[in-house]
């Protein structure tokens, strides 16, 4: 399975090229930071912009357990002790991403992620995920058409 089947975004935006690692509470995924990546400012990559990688690592998670169709659908709600320790990344630069999978509630998890270039810490932070399911998105739909 390719990962483009995983995540529901297309082209430049996805930022994840490849599974590095998967286990039952854990993914590590690859991502090279191309010349046409969009969150390229000034020809480097902010690190704070490794948050949406988190959160693309854990779509990918998701995709490879679940095969109903709102297992790519994710929102992003929140990060806690969100620690950069380097401001900017270059293109070329290859960053592995490492994911720890907690207890869903409800569709509510909170993840542990950290993101490496050449095995240094560069970035880290607890993410706060609403994967609804898709009885909770029908309801949300349905409130929000109201």
């Amino acid at each position: 399975m390719h990962i483009q089947e995983l995540i529901p975004h297309s082209g430049a935006m996805v930022l994840v090229d490849d599974i590095v690692e998967k286990k039952d509470d854990f993914i590590s995924v690859k991502t090279l930071i191309k010349h046409d990546n969009p969150f390229l400012q000034n020809g480097k990559f902010p690190t704070f912009n490794t948050l949406e990688i988190m959160a693309q690592s854990l779509v990918v998670y998701r995709g490879l357990n679940d095969n109903s169709s709102n297992a790519r659908l994710g929102f992003l709600l929140g990060a806690r002790r969100f620690d950069i320790v380097k401001p900017n990344l270059n293109i070329g630069d290859e960053l592995i991403t490492k994911t720890h999978i907690s207890e869903d509630f409800d569709g509510m998890g909170v993840y542990e992620s950290s993101v490496y270039v050449d095995d240094k810490l560069v970035a880290s932070a607890s993410i706060s995920v609403f994967n609804p399911s898709q009885e909770q998105l029908d309801q949300i739909l349905k409130a929000s058409n109201e």
